[in-house]
């Protein structure tokens, strides 16, 4: 008769507890059912009853279960995702870029010093006009230099046919192979631009880059 009256307490407490619990995960009604229903195994009814109030009211375990399993998984909502940074938004890159755009043209010829300027384009470590200054001036002076030593070679050319088509029978003037000529000067000179400037381009975005993160 004693166990059947501790039985009952026990499964009474239990049901009322399986209620109050219907809004919680399985998973933790389970647990807490599980834990409540091992410290009232083998009581007898006087001690199954003490127990069941030190427990308190099923509804407020219940509650109180919701409360710290939401806090939970509130929690874990409301960390958020780290973001993941753009590759043209990092130093490693903007490194690459600039060293590729200073001599990538030694590498490949004309085709790498374009690529170096389409990395260092794509940089968001670099501001517009740092950009501007690294790509545009450098390809503007050599471009200049190549029209005007174009046209140099063109007038030598013209002034040279015409001295020799009009002269009155007197030798003409033989140049030594061996001594460069004033437009081979000017040839060699904007070479020696391109070959210091580009690679100091992209050297002073380096330079430009110090103290600076990827965002």
């Amino acid at each position: 008769m004693t166990r059947t009256s501790a039985d009952s307490l026990r499964d009474d407490y239990l049901a009322r507890l399986d209620e109050a619990m219907r809004g919680l995960p399985h998973g933790v009604a389970a647990d807490i059912r599980g834990g409540i229903a091992e410290e009232l195994d083998g009581l007898d009814p006087a001690q199954t009853a003490e127990r069941i109030g030190r427990l308190g009211d099923p509804g407020a375990i219940a509650r109180e279960a919701h409360d710290a399993w939401r806090g939970e998984h509130v929690g874990e909502d409301a960390v958020a995702p780290v973001p993941r940074v753009p590759a043209t938004s990092t130093r490693g890159y903007a490194i690459a870029a600039a060293l590729t755009l200073s001599f990538g043209g030694i590498v490949l010829p004309i085709v790498g010093w374009f690529v170096g300027a389409v990395l260092v384009s794509l940089s968001s470590l670099w501001k517009t006009g740092e950009k501007v200054i690294a790509i545009v001036v450098p390809f503007a002076l050599c471009t200049l230099s190549g029209i005007l030593i174009s046209g140099l070679g063109f007038a030598s050319w013209s002034s040279s046919g015409s001295s020799t088509g009009s002269g009155t029978g007197g030798g003409a003037e033989v140049m030594n192979p061996l001594l460069p000529t004033w437009y081979d000067l000017i040839w060699f000179g904007a070479i020696a631009l391109g070959i210091i400037l580009i690679p100091l381009s992209g050297l002073w975005l380096l330079w430009r880059l110090r103290g600076r993160t990827g965002r």
